[in-house]
């Protein structure tokens, strides 16, 4: 802080030592330094500003002196021209004269020919009214507002002159045009017609009519606009004429006999204006018409009788259900978007007049419907009705995020939020069990087929209906801006999700078990089936139903998620992301288990062709084609129906079961016949039945992912049942090399059936298979496809019935 003249005086005065004095003296200079500093900053500041303004006034300089030339030229004409013209004065007081008289003529012509001008409008202006313009496109409108605007500006101009005359033309002038107000009332209702019914118009494609009529209106507001200048112009005129002569008089002679006090003159004055009639600046109307305010009033007057109308077709127990009828506003602004503005003035922004309109009797209205105290689900609709009105102004109207308005109005939003957010973790656990109960006892009585959309593929409204509401609630959660508010409904969401899933589980495996105990007495004798023992049909279509409900399930969850992502910060992102990972856990999880109940109940039908794989009578029989047939018809009915991931999903759980099923046959040791190739060729048989059903159910882009794996692992198993003995350790490293997960317990199956194989060479194989199966190499090649998360293969869930390795341990 600078140090004031009384400071250093007070420092002068104590008694400092000379260590003292010099610490004193560098602080002095310090604090100088930073005064000339700042007073060079601003000297500098304030001299670019004064040299700035003395540009600008040498700007100003020369153009006034630019125009006092202009002006002198102009004056150095008029008197060259007077002088030049000899008698200058006489003929232009003779001029003056013949214009007086032709103005005089011209007036007479028209009082005298007024009177039929008027009847001829008349006449037009009722054949209008009659007719509905919709149909006859009102052909005489411009004619009308021609003649009229005639009449009126004849009107404004007579009056005038007629206000500066005496009484007697005052009256006569009154009794002339008494009948001008009647017509311009009659006008003005056609044109209220015309204004009410603009967007019909269109409809009705009478566009020469619209164009017709924002044509006048056009017109009307471009003379508005000159005679309020002109009038503002002979107002500054008089005022400066006044002030002028009042300077001139002498003092105390304004007003001596107090005539013109208290009286306030109104400018501009008839005798002003008169004077621009006359020297012909004025041609037209004296004062403006506000016919532009006319359109507004009665638009917005149109408008509200519109809404007066909707509230008396929905009230009472009808008045929420406005909300879904309310379509008809957007095609009215669709049409003055795409139609109307073309056929208007760029400055009339007639869209965003419209808007307003409709905007504030929809707020209104939207409101009215908020006071009433609506239950807990239309609160809901209000909101998502608030929803569909800005998404439906973003998509269809150009507005932003930021331009976007709430029909409802924030302050009543953020009150509907509150009142909303109260009820919510109680109204979602009670929705939910509630949707839960009703979905399962449809599933279990499967008394009618799945619903089917419009790809054909099957689905149950629960899942729909528990998205739909939870979505609604993320929207307004996300709305109330309330970042815990919006993850605490996640979160119990989630929560409820996970107890659905399981127990949608619970209840698939009930309803599989069912069947398949069904099958298992109908197989034992099926005349005495117990009556509790019969299940309803249609399993099938409805655990296809319940894989496709969790694709869609999936869907909903990552766009909720990314919805939730966009308006929350990292940390609570973090929180979102879990649980949305946990629901997409469930959701797959649901779909294994669908479409493993479906598999188990396919393949238990194909229980007796399976025991009869490596028998004798299958190497000359068809067991293959008819588990192929079977299963074919089994997946050609249900791919149709069946999303293409959860049948990706699907058929490799076919795959995967029908190979497994087939290397289980190895548990009734049938002996391998491996004289003239039988076995390979009867695998190889198969197999080509296999590969040619499942080529033709999937697309050739997952060939590989889903075909090629498994039955690559076929041909290693092909060679470790066939080849020399010498060689099956090299294929069982082959085969762990490439499928980890390869228990233990099929090579021992297979070196069980081969007989050309001793009891011993079999143990010491398998032994030596299993150290191989535990090497350092085999153990991370498992970890590595576990973290890749790579799904183990069939072979994993094979177990040898017969091992003698497991009895040893």
């Amino acid at each position: 802080m600078p140090t004031l003249p009384n400071d250093i005086s007070d420092l002068i005065k104590d008694d400092l030592s000379l260590e003292r004095i010099n610490e004193l003296k560098e602080t002095l200079l310090k604090q100088k330094s930073n005064i000339e500093y700042q007073l060079n900053k601003e000297s500098s500041k304030y001299y670019g500003h004064v040299q700035e303004s003395l540009k600008m006034l040498n700007i100003s300089k020369k153009s006034v002196k630019s125009v006092k030339d202009a002006i002198n030229e102009v004056n150095k004409s008029s008197v060259e021209n007077e002088e030049a013209i000899n008698r200058y004065n006489i003929i232009s007081e003779a001029t003056d004269l013949f214009e007086t008289i032709r103005t005089t003529s011209s007036i007479y012509d028209k009082i005298f020919n007024f009177d039929s001008l008027l009847n001829k409008l008349d006449n037009l202006l009722e054949q209008e009214l009659e007719n509905d313009p919709l149909d006859t496109g009102c052909p005489y409108l411009l004619e009308i507002h021609y003649s009229l605007t005639m009449a009126r500006d004849f009107q404004d101009q007579m009056t005038v002159m007629a206000n500066v005359s005496t009484e007697d033309v005052q009256r006569t002038s009154r009794k002339l045009f008494s009948r001008i107000s009647g017509l311009v009332t009659k006008f003005d209702q056609l044109l209220t017609g015309l204004i009410n019914d603009i967007v019909e118009m269109v409809r009705s494609e009478q566009i020469s009519l619209v164009i017709r009529l924002f044509k006048i209106f056009d017109l009307e507001e471009r003379e508005d606009i000159k005679i309020t200048v002109m009038r503002n112009v002979i107002k500054k005129k008089e005022i400066e004429a006044d002030r002028t002569a009042i300077k001139k008089l002498p003092s105390g002679v304004s007003g001596l006999d107090g005539s013109s006090k208290g009286k306030e003159v109104e400018y501009p004055t008839d005798q002003g204006i008169y004077h621009e009639i006359m020297n012909g600046t004025i041609s037209t109307r004296t004062q403006p018409r506000g016919y532009m305010n006319f359109f507004y009033n009665n638009l917005k007057d149109s408008i509200n009788e519109m809404f007066i109308s909707v509230r008396e077709t929905y009230s009472n127990d009808k008045k929420y259900e406005v909300l879904n009828n309310l379509d008809w506003v957007f095609n009215e602004l669709m049409i003055v978007k795409e139609h109307i503005t073309n056929f208007t003035p760029g400055r009339w922004n007639i869209f965003n007049q419209y808007f307003e309109l409709y905007y504030q009797e929809l707020n209104l209205l939207v409101n009215e419907l908020v006071e009433s105290e609506p239950e807990t689900l239309l609160l809901l609709d209000i909101l998502d009705y608030d929803k569909v009105f800005q998404a439906n102004l973003i998509a269809d109207f150009g507005f932003t995020k930021k331009t976007v308005k709430s029909v409802i109005g924030t302050e009543q939003k953020e009150k509907l939020f509150i009142d909303y957010l109260n009820l919510l973790v109680t109204k979602m656990s009670e929705w939910i069990v509630n949707l839960e109960n009703a979905e399962f006892e449809i599933f279990v009585e499967r008394t009618t087929p799945p619903h089917v959309d419009s790809n054909g593929l099957y689905f149950l409204d629960g899942t729909k209906t528990c998205f739909q509401m939870f979505t609604q609630q993320v929207e307004v959660a996300s709305g109330a801006n309330q970042a815990k508010i919006l993850v605490g409904v996640v979160e119990k969401f989630t929560g409820l999700l996970l107890k659905r899933q399981k127990d949608w589980t619970t209840k698939i495996h009930d309803e599989v078990d069912k069947i398949l105990k069904y099958n298992e007495l109908y197989d034992l004798d099926p005349q005495n089936i117990p009556e509790e023992a019969n299940v309803p049909g249609g399993l099938i279509e409805y655990l296809t139903a319940v894989t496709n409900d969790q694709m869609r399930a999936a869907d909903y969850i990552v766009a909720i998620t990314r919805k939730c992502s966009a308006l929350l910060n990292k940390a609570w992102n973090k929180e979102v992301t879990e649980y949305s990972d946990n629901a997409l856990d469930a959701c797959a999880n649901l779909v294994k288990v669908a479409c493993h109940g479906m598999t188990n109940i396919i393949f238990d039908d194909l229980k007796d062709p399976y025991t009869e794989i490596f028998s004798k009578n299958w190497y000359s029989g068809n067991q293959i084609k008819q588990i192929s047939v079977t299963i074919n018809e089994y997946v050609v009915e249900i791919k149709p129906h069946m999303s293409n991931i959860a049948f990706n999903s699907f058929i490799g759980f076919i795959i995967d079961e029908c190979f497994l099923d087939y290397i289980k046959a190895l548990n009734e040791k049938h002996s391998f016949k491996m004289k003239n190739n039988k076995f390979s060729d009867a695998i190889k048989r198969d197999f080509e039945i296999l590969f040619e059903l499942f080529a033709g159910l999937i697309n050739e882009d997952q060939k590989a992912e889903i075909i090629d794996r498994r039955f690559r692992f076929i041909e290693i198993f092909m060679d470790i049942s066939c080849e020399p003995v010498d060689s099956v350790m090299e294929f069982w490293k082959t085969m762990l090399l490439e499928y980890p997960e390869t228990p233990i317990d099929f090579l021992e199956a297979v070196l069980t059936c081969r007989k050309d194989i001793s009891g011993s060479e079999r143990k010491h194989l398998t032994k030596e298979g299993l150290t191989y199966q535990d090497s350092p190499e085999i153990k991370r090649n498992l970890k590595e496809m576990i973290d890749m998360g790579i799904e183990p293969l069939f072979v994993s869930n094979f177990v040898f019935e017969h091992s003698k390795l497991r009895e040893a341990d």
